[in-house]
């Protein structure tokens, strides 16, 4: 035991005395960190205060105000505009605070507004309700801005008082919803204040009030505000001076309150629509006192400063005789009639000044016109702009001019009636084709034809639901292109995209298939109207029909070829037809004609048609002013086979009267249209077949009196039934009055009409007073969506016809 104690203290101190001396370590100085250097107007911080939903860094994130930049006072004004742009926060204010080493601190200063849970319009129906819910911009789901909703309860207040509603006052009640806000605008609409009629004393002889109207603001029928009663004394005095009276001025306006006599009330039995009794003091009567003077009249008229057309040139297309009363439209019309004689040689800035001299004594205006010819120019570049999916070559085939052409102002307007009737373009006062002059700098003597489109919608893509009288329920569905291109669809089938290049040609496109319980119809047809951009037209076809709308049933199948020609600027067309018509009639009832029911079989037909078009239209799918003329003639005899020979031929005519032009490019219109149709028989055939004659009735252009096919001769046939044998000779007139509903030509329309019209049997004796007569109204409804809904009351109806039809069409989209 002893022994390994000595041992262990023997190991132990062996260890201590080998090892190493401790070393000291050699103390390290510490280096104070050097003070951090502030630069002046250094931004430490930016504070956001007032914020609850919405954290701090959302806000700190649109900032251009940050921590570690010097401060620019032009970005903290932006940034105050930034907050209150983010919606949510109002009365936004900052604050600068300078730190003791110079650096600042920015705080922002927000209020944070509630969320809208809900905005109502009270004391108000849904039609008043409904363009409200579109104008306001507090909306469920917003952030509550006092400054919006002050505006939005003034934009209420000027729309009812734009309607007529003088009076009206709008208030608006806040009411928490659960943390949020609940909105409601009361609305008290006060008296409805219209301009019942406008008079005007000492009016000139041959004015007419209605000449005067159209100028003012404030017209018949109109809501009265009579803040512009200003610019309605102005275009009343202008409207006089621009008919001659150039002296012409108001002695007085007055407007009096007066009370619309209601159709139901007994004061109006005995006396006027309107009184000044002031019993509703709804109406105003606007009186214009006016002092017209002396009458002027067209004096001498002479030219200065033209070298390229005689004196006597201008004067006669000048046209207006001394003497004539100064008109300034007719002027105006004069002397740009005059400046054309010019400007058509390649003058494309000539100018007419007009100085007018007065005879006082004999109430004579004397014109010095004072020509500026300016330099002749010739067609540089053509640059069309608008045209994403049109081919230029679309567009540059209804030019007139062409680079070298002289500039020409008539072929100018000639080629936007050109493009106006290709139906690819918008063209209203909101969206005119424009050919517009640029001249070049470097290229003096040339100027450019810069043309602006906006291009309209080309296709339909429809499914139509409908029902009528005639029908009863049918299915239609179908595919229409006015822009196709055929080329560019094949050549994207092989390329695997039939998408990138299938528009923008100019060609037509057309697929449908309809269904109803009488009726199955299926038809193609493809039309380019300028093959290789040329005068020639060729149009390819196939129609399938399976029907039984009469008392037979029947199965057509008519492929068609028809090439045309375009002459006079493409209004008119001569065109020639080939086609082949395969017929099936089987199971004929009861009552169809004897020749029906005797008659059933296979037949088929070749024939050739001749067709003439004259066409002045302005629009082809949508027109509203102008003329179309048509004739065809269609032959089916030798050399050509068929089961019987036949010809026959058709006269068509349209014609659109403007009426009134909406600002907004809307046109009301007057349509007449009218037929005549005959078919005889060629050959050893004495009677020409029930599936060829006519039979009348159904929807426009047909006659809307009737169901369909229900206008035609009839007799009793050999079951003793009352048959409908079709006729030879049809004829129809109709008469239209179409109304812009929405002021432009695409939105809902109202229309009246008057059809005339019968079918005639062979042999029977032709006379105007046969026309049977239908009238009624109808509704248009938006194209985006169209709704046709006719209602037509016959007004000679016979002992088993109908004295009233419905025609109702529903479903149509475009793109």
């Amino acid at each position: 035991m002893p022994t390994l104690v000595a041992l262990a203290f023997g190991l132990g101190g062996l260890a201590a005395e080998d090892k190493p001396p401790v070393q000291t370590p050699v103390p390290v100085p510490v280096q104070t960190p050097k003070p951090t250097t502030v630069k002046p107007n250094e931004v430490r911080e930016v504070l956001i205060v007032g914020a609850k939903a919405y954290h701090p860094d959302r806000i700190r994130f649109i900032l251009t105000t940050r921590a570690g930049m010097i401060f620019d006072p032009v970005a903290l004004a932006d940034d105050v505009r930034a907050i209150e742009k983010m919606g949510p926060f109002t009365n936004t204010r900052s604050d600068i605070t300078r730190n003791a080493d110079g650096s600042l601190t920015i705080t922002f200063h927000v209020i944070e507004q509630p969320y809208v849970s809900g905005v109502d319009f009270a004391d108000l129906g849904y039609f008043q309700r409904s363009p409200l819910e579109k104008l306001v911009e507090t909306r469920a789901g917003s952030w509550l801005n006092p400054l919006i909703l002050e505006n939005d309860r003034r934009a209420i207040e000027a729309h009812f008082q734009d309607k007529g509603y003088r009076y009206v006052r709008v208030t608006v009640r806040q009411e928490n919803d659960r943390g949020n806000v609940q909105v409601t605008f009361f609305t008290n609409l006060g008296p409805e204040i219209k301009v019942a009629d406008v008079v005007y004393l000492n009016l000139p002889p041959k004015v007419f009030p209605k000449q005067l109207n159209l100028g003012l603001l404030n017209g018949p029928g109109s809501a009265y505000h009579p803040e512009l009663m200003t610019f309605d004394q102005g275009a009343v005095v202008r409207a006089l001076q621009e008919l001659g009276w150039l002296d012409a001025r108001l002695n007085a306006t007055r407007a009096e309150i007066t009370d619309y006599v209601r159709p139901l009330d007994e004061r109006r039995r005995a006396g006027p629509a309107f009184v000044p009794d002031g019993e509703k003091n709804d109406s105003v009567m606007l009186v214009y006192d006016l002092a017209a003077g002396e009458r002027y009249y067209l004096g001498s008229v002479s030219f200065v400063g033209n070298t390229i057309a005689s004196g006597a040139e201008l004067r006669e297309a000048f046209e207006l005789a001394e003497g004539v009363p100064f008109k300034r439209s007719d002027i105006d019309r004069a002397v740009e009639r005059a400046r054309r004689v010019i400007s058509n040689q390649g003058y494309a800035r000539c100018d007419i000044r007009v100085d007018r001299g007065l005879d006082l004594v004999n109430r004579r205006v004397n014109l010095v016109l004072h020509v500026e010819e300016g330099r002749k120019y010739k067609i540089g570049r053509v640059d069309i702009h608008g045209n994403y999916v049109t081919k230029d070559a679309v567009v540059r085939r209804a030019i007139d001019l062409v680079p070298g052409d002289l500039w020409n102002d008539d072929d100018i307007d000639e080629s936007k009636r050109q493009i106006q009737r290709t139906g690819l373009f918008k063209h209203n006062p909101m969206r005119p084709i424009a050919l517009r002059p640029r001249f070049p700098a470097d290229r003096p003597d040339e100027a450019d034809l810069r043309i602006d489109l906006e291009e309209d919608s080309t296709g339909t893509l429809n499914f139509q639901v409908g029902y009528s009288s005639a029908d009863g329920v049918f299915i239609q569905t179908g595919f229409g292109e006015r822009n196709f291109n055929l080329q560019g669809f094949i050549t994207g089938l092989f390329d695997g995209d039939v998408t990138r290049d299938w528009r923008g040609a100019g060609q037509n496109l057309n697929v449908g298939v309809q269904w109803s319980e009488n009726t199955t119809n299926a038809d193609v047809s493809w039309t380019n109207p300028h093959v290789m951009d040329g005068p020639f037209a060729l149009t390819l076809g196939y129609s399938y029909v399976n029907s039984r709308r009469r008392a037979w049933e029947e199965r057509r199948s008519i492929p068609t070829v028809t090439v045309g020609r375009y002459f006079f600027n493409n209004d008119l067309r001569l065109n020639l037809s080939y086609a082949y018509s395969d017929l099936e009639v089987l199971d004929a009832e009861s009552d169809a004609p004897n020749d029906a029911i005797f008659g059933e079989g296979k037949y088929y037909h070749n024939s050739l048609t001749l067709g003439q078009s004259f066409d002045r239209l302005d629009n082809p799918r949508m027109p509203t002013r102008g003329y179309q003329a048509s004739a065809s003639e269609t032959y089916g005899g030798d050399p050509l086979s068929g089961s019987s020979e036949y010809w026959s031929y058709t006269l068509k005519g349209d014609y659109f009267l403007p009426l009134i032009e909406g600002e907004q490019g809307g046109v009301t219109y007057f349509h007449v249209n009218a037929r005549w149709s005959q078919i005889r028989t060629l050959g050893d055939d004495d009677q020409v077949p029930f599936y060829q004659r006519y039979f009348g009735g159904g929807p426009s252009p047909r006659h809307r009196g009737f169901e369909n096919d229900r206008l035609s001769p009839t007799e009793i046939n050999v079951n003793g039934n009352k048959a409908y044998v079709g006729g030879t000779t049809d004829a129809m007139v109709s008469a239209e009055i179409s109304v812009p509903v929405q002021g432009i030509n695409e939105g809902i329309r109202l229309a009246f009409f008057t059809d005339w019209g019968n079918v005639w049997g062979a042999g029977d004796s032709i006379s105007a007073n046969d026309l049977r007569t239908a009238t009624g109204f109808g509704i248009r409804f938006p194209i985006m969506i169209p709704v046709a809904l006719d209602f037509a009351w016959l007004l000679d109806a016979e002992d088993g016809e109908a004295n009233t039809q419905i025609q109702f069409t529903l479903g149509q989209f475009r793109y």
